[in-house]
């Protein structure tokens, strides 16, 4: 019996797993104090994704953030948040990267630390959103006396020994405030304004042959890349290009009305030593989400 419940609950284990092409996890290195860099932890699993990918974490007014090692992304303080890209992840399917929040010296609400990857898989943009972390700078200097468990029993001591019961309530008032912040400063959802597609207006720096140039109606091209600096592509027909907000430059192939037209270029371009390239759908010429 004991047997057959430990192998229905590793079929269940097994099939919770399938589909998931990204995991992180997110972890302050150090405590929260105001005017202090608070280190970030960020640990990757992608056994899956060997293209495009970007994380972003949103930062209130106030903060910045810097790179310490994100595994040769490209990394900057934009869009109010610590945003990350690769063009080209690490090949190792975990890795670990770490960046610092400049915390301001009158932080004092909390801060939710965790953030999201975007990614593409076949021809689908996918995002995985990392369970967030509370940093709260209002209850850091307590902490690092006595245990957090402990104020709570001294100060109800306090109140049954002394007549004097006002100012550990007082005390207490601060820290209840703050905690009910806590939903205020939370609502994420505003990260969709970043989701939208950075790639706002198409513009073509290089040249564009007649059947690249027909957008109208669903279209399909083929992604070499995406460059800070112009690159050497040579031997690749039909080549566009599409100036991301950040600065970098996406590179495309052929402008296909079919789905199996454009798998065909892929498999040309990867045979000509562009092993990440993919498909990516556009619409009117506007890439589709």
């Amino acid at each position: 019996m004991f047997k057959s419940i430990g192998s229905i609950l590793l079929v269940l284990t097994s099939l919770s797993g399938i589909g998931q092409e990204v995991n992180a996890t997110a972890k302050a290195l150090n405590k929260g104090v105001p005017g202090k860099d608070l280190i970030i932890e960020i640990s990757v699993t992608k056994p899956s994704v060997d293209g495009f990918m970007k994380y972003f974490q949103e930062l209130p007014a106030g903060y910045s953030a810097e790179v310490l090692d994100c595994k040769g992304c490209d990394f900057k303080y934009a869009d109010n948040g610590a945003k990350a890209i690769w063009v080209t992840p690490p090949s190792a399917d975990q890795f670990v990267m770490t960046y610092k929040i400049i915390v301001p010296s009158e932080a004092k609400t909390p801060l939710s630390i965790g953030g999201k990857f975007s990614y593409v898989v076949g021809n689908e943009r996918k995002i995985f959103e990392i369970s967030p972390q509370v940093i709260d700078f209002g209850q850091t200097a307590p902490s690092t006396k006595t245990p957090e468990s402990e104020p709570v029993k001294e100060t109800v001591a306090e109140q049954k020994s002394e007549p004097v019961k006002t100012e550990p309530v007082a005390e207490q008032k601060p820290l209840v405030a703050e905690k009910k912040e806590v939903p205020a400063e939370k609502p994420k959802p505003a990260e969709v304004k970043k989701e939208t597609p950075v790639i706002t207006t198409p513009v073509n720096k290089a040249p564009v042959s007649a059947a690249a140039s027909a957008t109208a109606g669903k279209t399909y091209r083929v992604q070499i890349g995406a460059f800070q600096q112009k690159p050497q592509i040579t031997g690749v027909s039909q080549l566009t290009t599409v100036l991301l907000d950040n600065g970098m430059t996406k590179y495309f192939s052929g402008n296909f009305k079919t789905y199996e037209e454009a798998k065909k270029r892929k498999e040309e371009l990867k045979g000509k030593g562009f092993p990440g390239a993919f498909i990516v759908s556009f619409e009117n010429g506007k890439i589709v989400k």
